[in-house]
Protein backbone atom coordinates (compact mmCIF):
# COMPACT_ATOMS: atom_id res chain seq x y z
CA UNK A 1 0.00 0.00 0.00
CA UNK A 2 1.34 3.59 -1.34
CA UNK A 3 -0.61 6.75 0.28
CA UNK A 4 0.48 10.52 -0.31
CA UNK A 5 0.47 12.64 3.27
CA UNK A 6 -0.53 16.07 1.95
CA UNK A 7 -0.48 19.30 4.56
CA UNK A 8 -1.21 22.54 4.87
CA UNK A 9 -2.02 23.55 1.44
CA UNK A 10 -4.26 26.62 2.84
CA UNK A 11 -6.35 26.57 -0.30
CA UNK A 12 -8.68 30.24 -0.12
CA UNK A 13 -11.24 31.77 -1.84
CA UNK A 14 -9.59 35.81 -1.78
CA UNK A 15 -6.06 34.72 -1.14
CA UNK A 16 -4.32 33.88 -4.11
CA UNK A 17 -0.18 34.15 -2.84
CA UNK A 18 0.59 30.94 -3.09
CA UNK A 19 -1.70 29.33 -5.90
CA UNK A 20 1.14 28.93 -8.54
CA UNK A 21 2.63 26.22 -5.71
CA UNK A 22 -0.18 24.01 -4.74
CA UNK A 23 -1.24 23.96 -8.44
CA UNK A 24 2.18 22.59 -8.67
CA UNK A 25 1.10 20.03 -6.36
CA UNK A 26 -1.89 19.03 -7.76
CA UNK A 27 -0.19 18.45 -11.07
CA UNK A 28 1.69 15.92 -9.70
CA UNK A 29 -0.35 13.93 -7.73
CA UNK A 30 -2.79 14.00 -10.57
CA UNK A 31 0.27 12.68 -12.33
CA UNK A 32 1.32 10.24 -10.00
CA UNK A 33 -2.01 9.00 -8.89
CA UNK A 34 -1.37 7.67 -5.51
CA UNK A 35 -4.06 4.91 -3.87
CA UNK A 36 -5.07 6.98 -1.70
CA UNK A 37 -4.13 10.73 -0.13
CA UNK A 38 -4.23 11.91 3.85
CA UNK A 39 -4.61 15.49 4.61
CA UNK A 40 -2.93 16.31 7.47
CA UNK A 41 -4.32 19.68 8.45
CA UNK A 42 -4.98 23.94 7.65
CA UNK A 43 -6.45 22.79 3.97
CA UNK A 44 -8.13 26.19 4.18
CA UNK A 45 -6.32 29.44 4.89
CA UNK A 46 -8.98 30.83 7.37
CA UNK A 47 -11.98 28.30 7.26
CA UNK A 48 -12.26 28.99 11.17
CA UNK A 49 -12.98 32.33 10.39
CA UNK A 50 -14.48 32.37 6.86
CA UNK A 51 -16.19 29.27 5.59
CA UNK A 52 -16.02 30.32 1.91
CA UNK A 53 -12.35 28.75 2.71
CA UNK A 54 -13.39 25.59 3.16
CA UNK A 55 -15.90 25.50 0.03
CA UNK A 56 -13.13 26.43 -1.89
CA UNK A 57 -10.46 23.67 -0.09
CA UNK A 58 -13.17 21.13 -0.76
CA UNK A 59 -13.02 21.85 -4.43
CA UNK A 60 -9.40 21.74 -5.02
CA UNK A 61 -9.37 18.82 -2.87
CA UNK A 62 -12.03 16.98 -5.50
CA UNK A 63 -10.11 18.00 -8.61
CA UNK A 64 -6.64 15.60 -6.66
CA UNK A 65 -7.78 12.73 -9.09
CA UNK A 66 -7.36 10.21 -5.84
CA UNK A 67 -9.16 9.06 -2.73
CA UNK A 68 -9.11 11.42 0.01
CA UNK A 69 -8.83 11.48 3.88
CA UNK A 70 -8.65 14.60 6.01
CA UNK A 71 -7.98 15.71 9.38
CA UNK A 72 -8.60 19.43 10.35
CA UNK A 73 -6.10 22.27 11.10
CA UNK A 74 -6.05 25.49 13.17
CA UNK A 75 -7.05 27.47 10.46
CA UNK A 76 -9.69 24.94 9.56
CA UNK A 77 -11.60 24.65 13.08
CA UNK A 78 -10.09 27.35 15.09
CA UNK A 79 -7.76 25.83 18.59
CA UNK A 80 -7.61 25.78 22.50
CA UNK A 81 -9.00 28.98 24.07
CA UNK A 82 -5.34 29.60 25.30
CA UNK A 83 -3.71 29.60 21.61
CA UNK A 84 -6.37 31.52 19.49
CA UNK A 85 -8.85 32.73 21.77
CA UNK A 86 -10.59 34.80 18.79
CA UNK A 87 -11.37 31.54 17.05
CA UNK A 88 -12.21 28.63 19.64
CA UNK A 89 -13.15 25.20 18.29
CA UNK A 90 -16.94 25.34 18.55
CA UNK A 91 -20.16 23.18 16.93
CA UNK A 92 -20.41 25.56 14.54
CA UNK A 93 -16.97 25.47 13.05
CA UNK A 94 -17.00 21.26 13.51
CA UNK A 95 -19.83 21.02 11.64
CA UNK A 96 -18.81 23.63 9.36
CA UNK A 97 -15.76 21.32 8.26
CA UNK A 98 -17.70 18.48 8.25
CA UNK A 99 -20.44 19.06 6.24
CA UNK A 100 -17.98 20.15 3.36
CA UNK A 101 -15.01 17.52 4.41
CA UNK A 102 -16.30 14.79 5.77
CA UNK A 103 -15.73 13.32 9.61
CA UNK A 104 -13.01 15.05 11.81
CA UNK A 105 -11.74 12.06 13.19
CA UNK A 106 -11.61 8.34 11.43
CA UNK A 107 -10.74 5.02 11.14
CA UNK A 108 -9.77 2.89 8.10
CA UNK A 109 -8.59 -0.76 7.36
CA UNK A 110 -6.94 -0.76 4.67
CA UNK A 111 -3.53 -2.90 3.27
CA UNK A 112 -3.39 -4.56 6.05
CA UNK A 113 -3.55 -1.55 8.48
CA UNK A 114 -5.39 0.10 10.39
CA UNK A 115 -5.17 4.01 9.60
CA UNK A 116 -6.88 6.21 11.89
CA UNK A 117 -7.40 9.89 11.25
CA UNK A 118 -7.71 12.26 15.11
CA UNK A 119 -9.05 15.59 15.13
CA UNK A 120 -5.85 17.42 17.11
CA UNK A 121 -7.78 20.71 17.37
CA UNK A 122 -10.28 19.49 20.18
CA UNK A 123 -7.16 18.07 22.16
CA UNK A 124 -7.31 20.40 25.41
CA UNK A 125 -10.68 23.01 24.37
CA UNK A 126 -12.47 20.65 27.17
CA UNK A 127 -15.22 20.34 24.57
CA UNK A 128 -17.67 17.37 24.80
CA UNK A 129 -16.01 16.41 21.49
CA UNK A 130 -12.82 15.71 23.00
CA UNK A 131 -13.96 12.97 25.28
CA UNK A 132 -15.90 11.41 22.51
CA UNK A 133 -12.94 11.17 20.31
CA UNK A 134 -10.75 9.58 23.31
CA UNK A 135 -13.42 7.10 23.87
CA UNK A 136 -13.75 6.46 20.71
CA UNK A 137 -10.00 6.29 19.68
CA UNK A 138 -9.71 3.52 23.15
CA UNK A 139 -12.12 1.49 21.34
CA UNK A 140 -10.89 1.71 17.51
CA UNK A 141 -6.91 1.12 18.78
CA UNK A 142 -7.75 -1.78 19.74
CA UNK A 143 -6.39 -4.09 16.97
CA UNK A 144 -4.05 -6.38 16.50
CA UNK A 145 -3.15 -4.64 13.23
CA UNK A 146 -0.41 -2.30 12.61
CA UNK A 147 -1.72 0.87 12.79
CA UNK A 148 -0.82 4.50 11.49
CA UNK A 149 -2.11 7.82 13.51
CA UNK A 150 -2.53 10.77 11.47
CA UNK A 151 -3.16 14.06 13.29
CA UNK A 152 -2.63 17.79 12.31
CA UNK A 153 -0.14 19.15 15.51
CA UNK A 154 2.91 17.23 15.99
CA UNK A 155 3.31 14.91 19.99
CA UNK A 156 5.87 16.62 20.73
CA UNK A 157 9.43 17.88 19.43
CA UNK A 158 12.55 16.54 20.95
CA UNK A 159 10.88 14.00 23.13
CA UNK A 160 7.75 12.57 24.40
CA UNK A 161 7.97 13.77 28.31
CA UNK A 162 9.24 17.30 27.55
CA UNK A 163 7.07 20.56 28.54
CA UNK A 164 4.68 22.56 26.88
CA UNK A 165 5.73 24.14 23.52
CA UNK A 166 2.35 26.69 23.17
CA UNK A 167 1.73 26.87 19.69
CA UNK A 168 3.85 24.52 18.15
CA UNK A 169 2.69 20.71 19.89
CA UNK A 170 -0.64 18.61 21.24
CA UNK A 171 0.01 19.93 25.15
CA UNK A 172 1.45 17.61 27.64
CA UNK A 173 -1.80 16.30 29.14
CA UNK A 174 -3.84 15.28 26.13
CA UNK A 175 -0.34 13.87 24.81
CA UNK A 176 0.18 11.91 27.56
CA UNK A 177 -3.38 10.18 27.20
CA UNK A 178 -2.81 9.64 23.40
CA UNK A 179 0.83 8.11 24.13
CA UNK A 180 -0.80 5.70 26.71
CA UNK A 181 -3.47 4.56 24.55
CA UNK A 182 -0.77 4.32 21.79
CA UNK A 183 1.38 2.21 23.91
CA UNK A 184 -1.28 -0.72 24.02
CA UNK A 185 -1.52 -0.95 20.06
CA UNK A 186 1.57 -1.81 17.61
CA UNK A 187 1.47 1.88 16.45
CA UNK A 188 4.17 2.34 14.04
CA UNK A 189 3.68 5.73 12.33
CA UNK A 190 2.68 8.89 13.67
CA UNK A 191 2.50 11.60 10.52
CA UNK A 192 1.28 14.95 11.41
CA UNK A 193 1.67 18.72 9.73
CA UNK A 194 1.17 22.07 11.13
CA UNK A 195 4.97 22.98 11.14
CA UNK A 196 5.84 23.59 7.47
CA UNK A 197 8.80 21.37 8.20
CA UNK A 198 9.43 18.03 6.91
CA UNK A 199 11.70 15.63 9.53
CA UNK A 200 11.22 11.48 9.73
CA UNK A 201 12.77 10.36 12.83
CA UNK A 202 12.09 7.45 15.03
CA UNK A 203 10.91 7.15 18.40
CA UNK A 204 11.37 3.38 19.97
CA UNK A 205 9.67 1.74 17.33
CA UNK A 206 7.18 4.45 15.94
CA UNK A 207 8.59 6.43 12.78
CA UNK A 208 7.28 10.53 13.08
CA UNK A 209 7.01 11.97 10.27
CA UNK A 210 6.22 16.13 10.06
CA UNK A 211 5.07 16.26 6.79
CA UNK A 212 5.93 19.70 4.77
CA UNK A 213 3.69 22.12 3.52
CA UNK A 214 2.81 22.68 0.17
CA UNK A 215 1.85 26.16 0.24
CA UNK A 216 4.88 28.18 2.13
CA UNK A 217 7.48 27.88 4.99
CA UNK A 218 7.93 29.96 7.83
CA UNK A 219 11.01 32.43 8.69
CA UNK A 220 11.19 34.59 11.73
CA UNK A 221 7.85 33.61 12.87
CA UNK A 222 9.07 30.63 13.90
CA UNK A 223 11.04 29.27 16.79
CA UNK A 224 14.51 28.33 14.89
CA UNK A 225 15.42 25.28 17.19
CA UNK A 226 11.74 22.87 16.21
CA UNK A 227 14.79 21.38 13.38
CA UNK A 228 14.22 19.88 10.04
CA UNK A 229 13.80 20.87 6.66
CA UNK A 230 11.58 23.56 5.91
CA UNK A 231 10.87 23.34 2.46
CA UNK A 232 7.71 22.71 0.51
CA UNK A 233 6.77 19.06 -0.51
CA UNK A 234 5.06 16.12 0.26
CA UNK A 235 5.42 12.46 1.99
CA UNK A 236 5.39 9.67 0.68
CA UNK A 237 4.27 6.23 3.05
CA UNK A 238 4.98 2.68 1.66
CA UNK A 239 3.36 -0.38 4.06
CA UNK A 240 4.27 -3.43 4.34
CA UNK A 241 2.56 -6.00 6.17
CA UNK A 242 4.50 -4.93 9.37
CA UNK A 243 6.69 -2.06 8.69
CA UNK A 244 6.26 1.03 6.52
CA UNK A 245 9.17 3.54 4.63
CA UNK A 246 8.68 7.64 3.97
CA UNK A 247 10.28 9.78 2.06
CA UNK A 248 10.17 13.00 0.93
CA UNK A 249 8.99 14.34 -2.26
CA UNK A 250 9.62 17.68 -3.95
CA UNK A 251 7.32 18.27 -6.73
CA UNK A 252 8.31 20.26 -9.78
CA UNK A 253 8.15 24.11 -9.76
CA UNK A 254 8.00 24.94 -6.40
CA UNK A 255 9.18 27.87 -5.11
CA UNK A 256 9.98 28.23 -0.84
CA UNK A 257 7.73 31.36 -0.37
CA UNK A 258 7.84 32.52 3.76
CA UNK A 259 4.90 33.72 5.03
CA UNK A 260 6.29 36.79 6.47
CA UNK A 261 5.48 39.36 4.05
CA UNK A 262 1.84 38.61 3.85
CA UNK A 263 1.14 38.22 7.54
CA UNK A 264 -0.59 40.71 8.34
CA UNK A 265 -2.70 40.73 5.32
CA UNK A 266 -3.83 36.72 6.13
CA UNK A 267 -4.05 36.64 9.42
CA UNK A 268 -4.07 40.26 10.90
CA UNK A 269 -4.86 39.00 14.70
CA UNK A 270 -2.49 36.16 15.05
CA UNK A 271 0.88 36.25 16.07
CA UNK A 272 2.19 33.14 14.23
CA UNK A 273 0.70 31.38 11.34
CA UNK A 274 2.10 28.18 10.42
Amino acid sequence: MRLIQLSDTHVSARHRMFEANIEATATWLRENAPELIIHTGDMAMDGAGDASDLDAAAAWHARLGAQLRAVPGNHDVGDTLAIKPEQVVNDARLEAWRSRLGPDYWVEDRGGWRLIGLNAMLLGTGHAEEARQFAWLAEVIATPAPIAVFLHKPLFIDHADEGPRGYWTVTPGPRRQLLNLFSTARVLLIASGHLHIHRDVMFGDTRHVWGPSASFVCGESQEPELGGSRRLGLAEHVFSADSVTSRFIRPEDLTDHTIEPHQQTLYPRAKVTA
